[in-house]
């Protein structure tokens, strides 16, 4: 068996992220079990390789040493694509968000962020222990960075579909099932550039994964929406979600173009 899994592993992830992922809803309930990525990690890592695939990806999640510009990188250019985004919306005759938090309580931002981080209900933590900690390497292993990165990035997207029937989630806020595929568009141009982050940071899950999922998920919310945390979703500007989509695919071509398609893997 460890054999079989061994040879298979990285589509018993992707099969077992979905059983596991997908239970509430395939048992009538809606939503996701949004910590499956992780679970699923470590159940093929540990029949595959036993304790010490287990902790080949908690090093990776441990591994912070890496150039300062690499922070303001993750932290900041989610912000700079969606105002760039909000500036073609504009240019294009569309509206702005009225960014509440930034006007009426800046305080919330700090404490917004915060809740974003905390690994135990952070979606950024839960699935990128999985995803960045463990089958992107495999990915790149057996694909090369291009390839094996947008097989990632389609799975990132594309599994959270369930989120997008799911009343009160962000995604059917978005737009619901017809705003599904430039969804996935958008986490598979994230997905280049956390490849890009993770290959020139010591494989470091926790830069390329956890932090830059948490920084697109804050920066999300408070640019693209006129969301308040603790209350229900208002209705999204799909075309600008669309919109921020496009940008984010083509930072990911950015990416791609800079290294000629290695993004930084050797």
């Amino acid at each position: 068996m460890r054999a079989f899994v061994k040879q298979n592993q990285i589509i018993l992830f992707f099969v077992l992220t979905l059983v596991i992922g997908w239970f509430p809803w395939y048992a009538g309930n809606g939503g996701l079990i949004i910590a499956a990525p992780t679970l699923s990690a470590i159940i093929v890592a540990f029949i595959a390789s036993g304790w010490e695939g287990v902790l080949k990806i908690f090093r990776r999640l441990g591994r912070w040493r890496a150039k300062f510009g690499w922070y303001l990188f993750i932290l900041l250019s989610p912000a700079i694509i969606y105002l760039i985004a909000i500036g073609v919306q504009l240019i294009v005759g569309g509206a702005s968000p009225n960014f509440p938090m930034f006007k009426e309580n800046q305080g919330l931002l700090v404490l917004t962020f915060i809740f974003f981080l905390l690994p135990w209900q952070s979606s950024a933590f839960l699935e990128e222990v999985g995803f960045r900690g463990y089958a992107l390497e495999k990915l790149q292993e057996k694909w090369g960075p291009m390839v094996g990165t947008l097989v990632l990035g389609i799975f990132f997207g594309g599994w959270l579909l369930p989120e997008f029937y799911r009343e009160g989630s962000a995604q059917l806020a978005m737009g619901g099932v017809n705003f599904f595929p430039w969804f996935v568009l958008q986490e598979v141009g994230w997905s280049y550039l956390m490849t890009y982050v993770y290959n020139t940071t010591n494989k470091s899950s926790l830069i390329s994964g956890y932090l830059f999922h948490t920084a697109f998920n804050f920066w999300s919310l408070v640019l693209l929406t006129n969301a308040i945390p603790g209350e229900d979703f208002p209705i999204f500007d799909t075309n600008l979600f669309i919109l921020a989509s496009v940008i984010v695919a083509f930072a990911g071509a950015g990416a791609i173009f800079k290294t000629k398609g290695r993004l930084g893997y050797s």
